[in-house]
């Protein structure tokens, strides 16, 4: 399987846990060092050692994965997968989406300037910033980053979210520090800039010079806060150091380092926490939340979730072709016990694949309830009056999320006479069954999370439910022209009318509900559990599951 075929929700959720170590020397706590740590240069890069003593301070973050870094090119950092809550602290992005304020806060761009017709963003470029690599970043990086990702870095084409960037027409370097978008049509291109993967600068000369594989070193080309040290793919363990000269300086209180490491049990990631070894774990199973937050020193940051779970049906293998049988399946679902009992209410049934809480969501889109009466009026309609049909369930194996919401499927279906198989897989095998040649020999529903490229309706709906020659997000291999035309149309516009673009996004919603070629679970809820003197974190749920550690540091 190739790297690009591994990706989104890669190694997903709840496999595990990983650590994140952060040093600060501002914070007095801690360890010893005898000097600063060795940083492995990037090309052009020299680290002279401290003789003298510095004070260490350790900070933890337990992050549920299986593997720390799947994709290592910032290219290919458009693939979805854990790399994110690294890479987000190594590379940046023009402009950062702030949820909470619904605003644009600038980052590598100072500010930016639209044209009437949305056709046009000029980006005045923040100056003085240095690539990790000792270059000058300037508007050439800008064209260059964009460019490469679009083409590929074997110029075989966009990998994975680069597709976001298919509205631009031209990039055109104004001067050393301005650079000019040109659009084919009005897309809001600043949803697109700020993306979580697949917008961030790197250095172009040594991208050039030292290429691909160079990356899968474990080196680092960006301009953020920190620089990759380390990278011990032994332990799974990722070693971040600060960047000296990081434009946005280090006066205050910054860590100084993290350490990123995979701690495959939750129970160990838990015992971390409280013995306050571990300053904050990315998601603490729901069920022990409570209990977490009776200890001493412990709190927990509770946060609505640009996250959703699916259950995409296959709609070319019998009886799932027929939409009755997926409409009657999707009466079965008990989604109130599920957030109640599998989520502990840490969740709420969806209403279609655009979550709460991010525009294009809609609450008059229609909502399926459990309706067992129904089920079987759909399902006699459809020529099933008894069931007597069995249905495969794939999921990612160790997440009991998943696991458990099929469980309470399976009991449901069995009062239709329809037998329900789970299969806990690997994510390869997962994603191996679902690409089978043959539909005949895929899964029947194939269950995982999502959550987006960017905060902007259509990276729910269009990589989910796009009509696509070839297999990519698309696993329930679901095809209607209308409502293509419908998405399309609407992300064309959403630059110039949102109201009118939101109009289509809630239509195309309804088409879809209409065809149920998904179950639409829940919309997640982020529970994580952090020591109360961890400070300065910010729960941004437009960058799922990332720690931004400059912004953080310990009373």
């Amino acid at each position: 399987m190739t790297k690009e075929r591994v990706s989104r929700r890669g190694y997903l959720r709840y496999a595990g846990a990983a650590v994140f170590v952060g040093a600060a020397a501002a914070a007095g706590y801690g360890i010893y060092e005898m000097s600063k740590p060795t940083v492995t240069p990037t090309p052009t890069q020299t680290v002279t050692p401290t003789p003298k003593p510095t004070k260490l301070s350790i900070a933890v973050y337990a992050y549920a994965a299986t593997n720390v870094v799947v994709f290592w090119d910032p290219s290919e950092n458009s693939t979805y997968s854990n790399e994110v809550v690294v890479m987000n602290n190594v590379y940046e992005q023009l402009v950062r989406y702030d949820p909470l304020q619904d605003k644009y806060v600038p980052v590598l761009s100072s500010d930016w300037k639209v044209s009437e017709d949305g056709l046009t963003y000029d980006f005045n470029l923040r100056r003085g910033v240095k690539f990790h690599c000792g270059h000058d970043f300037d508007a050439n990086s800008v064209k260059y980053s964009i460019e490469r990702n679009l083409r590929g870095w074997d110029g075989g084409g966009p990998k994975g979210a680069s597709h976001i960037w298919s509205p631009v027409k031209e990039i055109k370097v104004i001067d050393d520090h301005t650079v000019r978008f040109a659009l084919q049509y009005p897309a809001a291109l600043l949803n697109v800039a700020s993306a979580a993967y697949c917008a961030h600068m790197y250095c172009a000369k040594c991208t050039e010079q030292y290429g691909h594989e160079w990356f899968y070193e474990g080196h680092d080309l960006g301009t953020g806060p920190y620089l990759i040290e380390k990278w011990d793919k032994e332990l799974d363990q990722v070693t971040l150091a600060k960047f000296e000269d990081y434009w946005g300086g280090w006066a205050g209180k910054h860590f100084d380092k993290a350490v990123i490491k995979s701690v495959p049990e939750w129970a160990k990631a838990r015992l971390q926490l409280e013995a306050g070894d571990a300053d904050i774990v990315n998601r603490v199973p729901f069920e022990d939340v409570e209990a977490l937050e009776r200890v001493q020193g412990i709190e927990t940051v509770r946060t609505p979730a640009y996250q959703n779970m699916l259950g995409f049906f296959n709609t070319k293998k019998p009886p799932l072709d027929d939409n009755l049988v997926r409409q009657a399946i999707s009466y079965a679902v008990p989604y109130q016990d599920i957030v109640n009992y599998v989520m502990h209410g840490n969740a709420r049934q969806s209403r279609g694949p655009v979550p709460y809480g991010i525009w294009g969501h809609g609450e008059e889109v229609f909502q399926y309830t459990y309706d067992l009466t129904k089920a079987k009026e759909l399902l006699a309609k459809a020529g099933y009056p008894k069931g007597g049909f069995s249905l495969l369930y794939t999921y990612n194996a160790g997440d009991e999320y998943e696991r458990r919401s099929g469980e309470l499927l399976k009991a449901e279906l069995a009062k239709l006479e329809i037998i329900l198989e789970l299969r806990g897989m690997p994510l390869e095998e997962q994603s191996s069954v679902a690409t089978a040649k043959k539909p005949e020999d895929r899964q029947d529903i194939f269950v995982t999370y999502w959550w987006p490229d960017y905060p902007d309706p259509y990276t729910f709906l269009r990589p989910m439910f796009h009509s696509e020659e070839n297999i990519v997000f698309n696993f329930g291999y679901y095809s209607n022209p209308e409502y293509d035309k419908l998405i399309d149309e609407a992300s064309a516009i959403a630059g110039t009318d949102r109201e009118k673009a939101l109009s289509m996004y809630i239509e195309a919603q309804q088409k879809l509900i209409e065809d149920a070629p998904s179950i639409f679970f829940f919309d997640q809820e982020y529970a994580r559990a952090k020591r109360t003197a961890l400070r300065g974190y910010v729960d941004n749920p437009a960058y799922a599951n990332v720690v931004f550690w400059y912004n953080c540091y310990r009373e």
